[in-house]
């Protein structure tokens, strides 16, 4: 039986596009994302916004942040799952992964993909994957982690889920071992060519991808890679405050949210025109 809800923000906006400023740069809802690029370079900007835009949407939030949740703390009114430690990232990681076997035995053989009519969206934020790679004592549980995370990223796109990883290493083949799942890309600024290759492959670079060129009082300026179109955009991510972030709330119904859903797609810019003109900060 499909539930009353309606499918409700098929794109995430990152931001506009620094070339032409009206035109915003996004990304499918279900697109599995990498956002990759040093300190104070714009991360936490990028994952605010799409964690506001999720909100809006009425869909559950889950965050794993292995810095004893210095950052998932402050979105802690809206999420509905969070791990702090890395057994608790297992336990996640185990709960994320039933749910996708559980959804995809409700709707196999009923429908091709599963949305908002179906299940309520999922976002999973990764911050600072990296932090999830241990040795010694702690490498069984972390290739637990790994493991499901490859198995979320390979088969939770088609069943309304989202997974967005965060990490300060671009060298992915170490901080993220499942790269090859995440297809799309942004990269903030970086140290050098390299770096950038390393993070985004020859490819992106070769078509015009330089975010070793960002300039340090430029947080939240990227480039948005999509290995699946092959197309290069080199976008800015408006700033979002604490207080902007303190103040999300989920819609108290099915209602508010239809209605929170409506005003976004009437008017999908106007919050992240107003966010653009804030000053700059990482």
């Amino acid at each position: 039986m499909l539930l009353k809800r309606q499918n409700a923000v098929q794109r995430y906006e990152l931001g506009a596009e620094v070339s032409r400023p009206k035109q915003m740069a996004s990304i499918p809802r279900t697109a599995h994302l990498a956002i990759i690029g040093e300190s104070n370079s714009g991360k936490g900007s990028v994952i605010a916004n799409i964690i506001r835009q999720e909100v809006e949407a009425g869909g559950e939030v889950w965050f794993i942040d292995l810095k004893s949740g210095m950052e998932a703390e402050n979105y802690v009114s809206v999420l509905d799952n969070k791990a702090y430690s890395l057994q608790e990232a297992k336990e996640l990681l185990s709960a994320f992964n039933t749910d996708v076997d559980a959804r995809a035995e409700r709707w196999r053989g009923q429908v091709r993909t599963v949305d908002d009519r179906h299940e309520r969206h999922r976002l999973l934020i990764i911050d600072e994957a990296a932090d999830l790679i241990r040795s010694g004592s702690d490498k069984k549980t972390s290739d637990a982690c790994v493991e499901s995370i490859r198995s979320a990223l390979s088969r939770s796109r088609a069943l309304n889920c989202t997974v967005v990883v965060a990490t300060q290493n671009p060298r992915v083949s170490t901080s993220l071992p499942y790269r090859s799942l995440l297809l799309t890309t942004l990269a903030l600024r970086l140290n050098s060519k390299s770096e950038a290759v390393m993070a985004l492959g020859e490819d992106a670079v070769q078509r015009g991808a330089r975010p070793w060129q960002i300039s340090y009082n430029r947080p939240g300026d990227g480039y948005l890679w999509d290995s699946e179109s092959n197309t290069v955009k080199y976008i800015h991510a408006p700033f979002m405050t604490d207080q902007d972030i303190h103040s999300l709330r989920r819609p108290s119904t099915d209602d508010e949210a239809g209605e929170a859903t409506a005003r976004a797609r009437s008017h999908p810019t106007d919050n992240l025109w107003g966010l653009l003109r804030r000053p700059h900060k990482g």
